[in-house]
């Protein structure tokens, strides 16, 4: 029998019967396991199960990410009771004790806390995961919080935090046991492996998109990286240098024995109900091996373009070059600017049963169902060129190939998609019109890439204002000249910047939007690239024919108050005069258009 939050779940058309019977066979029929599931496969929203819970028991919902619980109130609802029942204190008064529930409707749990308490209780709704955070924020973290099996049997009844999977090298297994008896028995205790699992779970639970763990002469420093930049948070003593990266090694399954060459691996760990990837990266230096690890959340994969902040003209263009039935769809962009969760958004829309989809990755960042994934590995030789190659004779229908670098990647990818494959890659370039340049400087024929590209995009990350210390900011006419806007376009529109806040901590942005410039190759563009015209004139063309500029879809951000003046200036440049003299034009005709037509 379903719970009542299944059956409003499939009400609402948000889930189906079959992914509900799913969960049901592999976690149980429980609500609080319902709920966990559909939020770590990222198929609902956290907010959204907080909001169903609230009105399937009749209380208020409180988001436990948006406010500051007293710490003190630790003391007044023991521990046991606040883990065995999913609770967690939000504050009290005089009268009433305020809590919030994973499961309001357990009226038992209600009377053990006001039998503890002393106090009436007043009781909100909440998301089963955001209430364990919260009770690690106040009690500590949990002692058994998952189950763990660790590649290293020594160590298996330690790891009480996360659940170690596999890696990407499971050849070099063999020594590692061995290795560790040798030059490392004894030295990754207990304390070493707690530790360790807490910087891990707390940059999960901070989300923070990388881990940095830093040698230096006279200790050893972790950094985390949020919203593009790093912060530090912890130095710690250089002599127990030596046993926290072996610990991150053995995790990563890689050999500690070897610290003089690079070395990649990966983690697979699951922290409060969600499947986590890490990627690990480990290279020498003169004060010892730096070691990174860039977090993947699958449950916090965007397949929603529109989520990602993509206009909805600029997501039309760019959808009719997704939907070609061949060709080549590029996107460019910085490291970490988002290319991949775009490739995969985009894939995930073409993802059927009747369509074979290979891609060839460096590295495989996420296992997405119905796609067939390689593993670059260029210290065997199989580089994109040779992947791609071997791909063909599978007989695909669409490929993705990580990166074209080269002008063999490059040649192969305009020949498929000239034979009936639609092939999309990521080219390194600072905007959608100098890609063309680019692929004519590594070698193809321009008559190549006007007849194999259907549609560039560039793409860039620009940091959201926090919305709990979002306060409004006027700039004069000057500053908007100095970043190249012009200030009659910002006349009756308010312009933000945030005063920092413990939501933020203190920088005033919390989280990142997309900004995107989608060129489409139409007939008058590709006769340009043909007659091999500059890619400022291939700008201005795209800006005539609707193209949005990185900096125009920055303003517009900043018009609607997602972002401040200080990030567009600091992520994108001032468009070209001619680019801007053609959009003034453009607006210029429409308003004529719009007059000529209200006066007929």
């Amino acid at each position: 029998m379903l719970s009542r939050l299944g059956i409003m779940l499939l009400e609402s058309g948000m889930v189906s019967q079959d992914e509900i019977d799913q969960i049901i066979k592999e976690h149980g029929p429980g609500e609080i396991e319902l709920a966990d599931q559909l939020i770590s496969m990222g198929i609902v929203p956290e907010d959204l199960i907080t909001e169903f819970l609230s009105e399937i028991y009749t209380v208020k919902p409180v988001y436990l990410n948006e406010i500051e619980v007293d710490s003190r109130l630790a003391d007044s609802l023991p521990e046991d009771i606040a883990r065995k029942y999913l609770i967690t204190p939000v504050k009290v008064d005089r009268d009433y004790f305020y809590i919030a529930m994973g499961s309001p409707g357990d009226l038992y749990a209600v009377d053990e806390v006001k039998f503890a308490t002393g106090k009436e209780v007043i009781v909100y709704a909440s998301a089963p995961p955001a209430v364990r955070r919260a009770q690690d924020e106040l009690y500590g973290k949990a002692d058994a919080l998952v189950s763990v099996k660790d590649q290293i049997d020594d160590y298996s009844s330690e790891l009480d935090e996360l659940e170690i999977v596999g890696s990407l090298e499971p050849e070099e297994e063999e020594d590692f046991e061995s290795d560790l008896e040798e030059e490392y028995a004894g030295t990754v205790d207990g304390p070493i492996v707690g530790f360790v699992n807490e910087i891990i779970a707390k940059a999960v639970r901070t989300e923070v998109s990388d881990i940095h763990i830093e040698p230096y002469e006279n200790f050893l420093q972790i950094r985390y990286r949020r919203d593009g930049a790093c912060f530090v948070v912890r130095k710690l003593p250089k002599k127990i240098q030596p046993q926290i990266l072996s610990r991150f090694k053995i995790m990563a399954g890689m050999n500690i024995a070897e610290r003089r060459k690079t070395q990649d691996g990966r983690i697979k760990a699951r922290i409060d109900g969600r499947s986590i990837d890490f990627r690990v990266s480990a290279v020498p230096t003169v004060n010892g091996e730096k070691i990174v690890l860039r977090i993947l959340d699958r449950g916090s994969l965007e397949f929603d373009l529109r989520e990602l902040g993509f206009p909805e003209e600029a997501l039309k263009v760019f959808m009719q070059g997704v939907n070609s039935p061949f060709g080549i769809v590029l996107v460019t962009g910085p490291t970490g600017s988002g290319k991949t969760t775009t490739l995969y958004s985009a894939l995930s829309s073409l993802n059927t049963d009747n369509r074979n989809i290979h891609t060839a990755e460096e590295p495989v960042e996420y296992s997405i169902e119905g796609l067939t994934q390689t593993q670059i590995n260029f210290s065997m030789g199989y580089d994109f060129a040779t992947a791609l190659r071997a791909i063909l004779r599978q007989d695909p229908n669409i490929i993705m190939v990580g990166e074209i670098r080269d002008l063999e990647t490059a040649s192969i990818a305009i020949k498929a998609a000239l034979t009936g494959h639609l092939v999309f890659s990521t080219i390194h370039t600072n905007d959608a019109p100098s890609t063309v340049n680019r692929l004519v400087d590594i070698g193809i024929k321009p008559f190549l890439v006007a007849s194999a590209v259907r549609t560039i995009m560039a793409q860039r990350l620009v940091k959201k204002i926090c919305k709990h210390c979002k306060t409004p900011l006027e700039h004069s006419d000057k500053e908007y000249l100095a970043a190249g806007i012009d200030p009659g376009d910002m006349k009756g529109h308010t312009t933000y910047t945030g005063k920092g806040c413990n939501s933020c901590s203190g920088t005033g942005y919390r989280g990142r939007i997309g900004l995107y410039e989608v060129l489409s190759i139409d007939k008058t563009i590709k006769q340009s690239i043909i007659d091999r015209v500059t890619a400022g004139e291939l700008r201005t063309m795209g800006v005539k024919n609707g193209m949005r500029t990185l900096r125009m879809d920055a303003v517009e951000k900043l018009k609607a108050g997602i972002t401040s003046l200080e990030e567009v200036m600091r992520v994108t440049t001032e468009d070209e005069p001619e680019v801007l003299k053609a959009a003034v034009a453009k607006k210029a005709s429409i308003k004529r258009q719009k007059r000529e037509g209200h006066s007929a």
